[in-house]
Order: C-alpha cells, then structure tokens, then sequence
C-alpha cells in the first residue's frame, strides 16, 4: 500500500466524485489513466504503466549524465533514477520551483525510472468507443510517446505511453 500510496489517494478522490455525479463507485470502465501536465500539454498515462505518483524526493546529482537526469532517490531502499522530462524533451516547464513538481515512477521490464512532470491531475476513465487512433502533431516532442488519443467531454486526451519512453535509447544512455 506505501509504494501505491498516492495512486491510492487518487483512486478514493476519484470513487468520492463519481458518487457526487451519481455515477456508482467501482464501477468499471474500460480503460483509466493517470492525467498529468508538463509544459501545458495535458497527457493521459495508462494506470498499469505507471506503479505510483512521489512528491519530489531528496535526490543525490550525478557526475558525468545528461542535464535532464537530476540524479537519484532512496525510495525505500530502492534506488530510483530521476529525470525531468521537460528537459529530455525540450519543453519549458510551467512550473520554477521542483518542490511543486511530481514524480511518475515507471517500472517497466528493466527500467525502474521517475519521471519529473509539472503536475498530476488525477485518474480519468474513458470507454473504448472514446478512443480514437489519431496520433498527436507529428511535430509535437510527446509524439514518439504517443499511442492515440481518447476524445471526452470535447476535449483530446492523448496517451503517453511510459514503456515506449523505457525502450527509448536516448532515454536509457544518459551518460555523457
């Protein structure tokens, strides 16, 4: 429950809304994710890609890395690599201070990594019919990340996929 801790948080928020709305808590939909912002683009990661949601931790620097890998965290007892991935991507941050910020840990075949976001917003359901396989502006850094996108409620949700980000080469090497 520790390590789940915040997704936890999330997922009781979510249940107490969907009672206010009149929606049953519990109830099923097809696919959820975990809603996060960075650089003012909002991007849905889906729930089993990401194994929790940290406040920004006391981190150690690391000579010798790239400017985007800030360093590493003790988070019980296992080590977690943090990178900011504004700066892996090259898009501002909305926000100065890394207090503010959050960290969206991926834990995927190999990688065990945090990924430093601007904000989490929460968990969204969607249902299949609201996907579409419309993939983000090619131009857009998100779009090697991207699969696709759900539209809800008029407005683009689109899926960052965290796995596609662990078999990233650029993304492994760090090194300088």
């Amino acid at each position: 429950m520790a390590s789940r801790g915040f997704i936890e948080l999330l997922r009781l928020a979510d249940m107490a809304r969907a009672r206010k709305n009149g929606r049953q808590g519990g109830q099923e939909s097809d696919w959820q994710g975990i809603v996060f912002e960075i650089g003012g683009q909002r991007l849905v990661a889906p729930m089993g890609e990401v194994s929790e949601v940290l406040t920004m931790p006391e981190y150690t620097s690391m000579p010798l890395v790239q400017p985007w890998m800030l360093g590493i965290a003790n988070i019980r007892g296992r080590l977690l690599p943090l990178t900011d991935l504004s700066q892996f991507l090259h898009v501002p941050s909305r926000l100065s201070q890394m207090s503010q910020r959050k960290v969206i840990v991926i834990d995927h075949d190999s990688v065990f990594s945090g990924i430093l976001v601007d904000q989490v917003l929460g968990i969204e359901h969607f249902n299949r019919s609201q996907y579409r396989s419309e993939a983000i502006d090619s131009k857009s850094p998100f779009a090697p990340y991207n699969h696709g996108k759900f539209f809800k409620d008029e407005q683009d949700w689109f899926v960052f996929m965290p796995s596609l980000l662990a078999q990233d080469s650029r993304y492994i090497d760090a090194a300088i």
